[in-house]
């Protein structure tokens, strides 16, 4: 039997027993996750409840939704704001939609009133930004051989394709299938040639230039199919030579007379113009992934520029210790290169 001073112990238990529920009941807490406000937001739209809705999404808007979750609360978001004919919001909230999702699409299964205010803006690219990476295979073109023997020997011009290019570029684009871009890049091209001294021996001339390239290109999208479009490419630009180093050897093939010569790398960049000018001429690959594309290309630089200057510190070595002796050449590069391009999309609403 319950003594009465147990009484009120036991009413004041049965009565926090009771308030709690009619708490809960009357007070239903709010849901922990974004994934259970996204919910409880659906839930409360569809009663038509729909001065809930902000509440719950906004937060998780900011942090807290995966991709798929964030499409759902922005859509269900715009579509609270115009059904509470607050167009302003609207207008803000689709905006800040379209800054993270620039290349949506609308769906058959969007609402009407969110296809329409979406039709209502308008996303352009505004700036692309490109990076690449690749090789260059240099070849020399109008070559006048000076030979120091006063006759032509047998000389040879080759090359390898390992020299190093890369490049920064920024794009704009001018039409539906037109762009034009910038480019700054770093080459490192070398050559080679081999000439046949008289019968006597070999001279061995091995050059490397390494050069600041800022061609301007304008590029044409031929065709699409798929998420695969290829494109031509045309332009000019200006190479500065950053530095210009040889490496000789004269090996004498009279076995009576074995004093090979070989020496230091040569500085040879007061011998070769400063500055070149170029054409340029290619075609690439470009494959669509999200905020941009990834792209192969091959393009050739054709330089205008006689190379060489006469007059530099190293002639006289080179042609009285090496027997070697600078022709006229135009140096030009065939540029095989694969890339990164990333968009930056603006909207805006379009004007009435």
């Amino acid at each position: 039997m319950k003594t009465p001073e147990s009484a009120p112990k036991l009413f004041h238990i049965l009565f926090v027993t009771v308030f709690t529920i009619l708490s809960c009941a009357v007070f239903p807490q709010e849901p922990g996750t974004c994934a259970e406000k996204l919910k409880s937001a659906q839930s409360f739209f569809g009663k038509g409840q729909i001065e809930q809705v902000p509440a719950l999404l906004q937060p998780c808007l900011k942090s807290g939704f995966t991709k798929e979750e964030e499409l759902s609360g922005y859509k269900l978001l715009i579509q609270t704001f115009l059904l509470d004919d607050k167009m302003e919001q609207a207008d803000s909230t689709m905006y800040s939609f379209l800054r993270k999702n620039p290349e949506y699409l609308t769906s058959p299964t969007d609402h009407s009133s969110f296809v329409y205010l979406y039709n209502n803006f308008i996303v352009k690219p505004v700036i692309q930004i490109g990076v690449r990476a690749g090789t260059c295979i240099p070849f020399l073109t109008f070559i006048k051989e000076n030979p120091t023997a006063g006759e032509p020997g047998k000389s040879v011009y080759n090359t390898n394709a390992a020299n190093l290019y890369i490049s920064l570029e920024a794009k704009f684009r001018l039409g539906k299938k037109l762009e034009i871009g910038m480019e700054a890049g770093y080459s490192r091209l070398k050559f080679t040639n081999v000439v046949n001294y008289m019968g006597f021996g070999t001279i061995d001339y091995i050059e490397a230039q390494q050069r600041l390239e800022i061609p301007i290109n304008i590029t044409y999208d031929i065709t699409s199919f798929g998420k695969f479009t290829p494109y031509g490419r045309i332009g000019v630009g200006a190479a500065y030579n950053l530095s210009t180093s040889a490496d000789v050897s004269f090996n004498v093939t009279d076995k009576n007379n074995p004093n090979n010569r070989t020496g230091v790398t040569l500085d040879r960049k007061d011998s070769r113009v400063p500055l070149d000018i170029f054409g340029q001429i290619g075609a690439g690959m470009k494959y669509k992934i999200p905020r941009g594309y990834l792209f192969a290309e091959i393009r050739s630089n054709f330089g205008i520029r006689n190379q060489n200057i006469t007059g530099g510190s190293t002639v006289n070595i080179l042609e009285n210790y090496y027997f070697w002796s600078d022709p006229g050449f135009r140096l030009n590069s065939l540029n095989l290169n694969i890339g990164y391009t990333f968009v930056f999309y603006k909207p805006s609403k379009r004007k009435e």
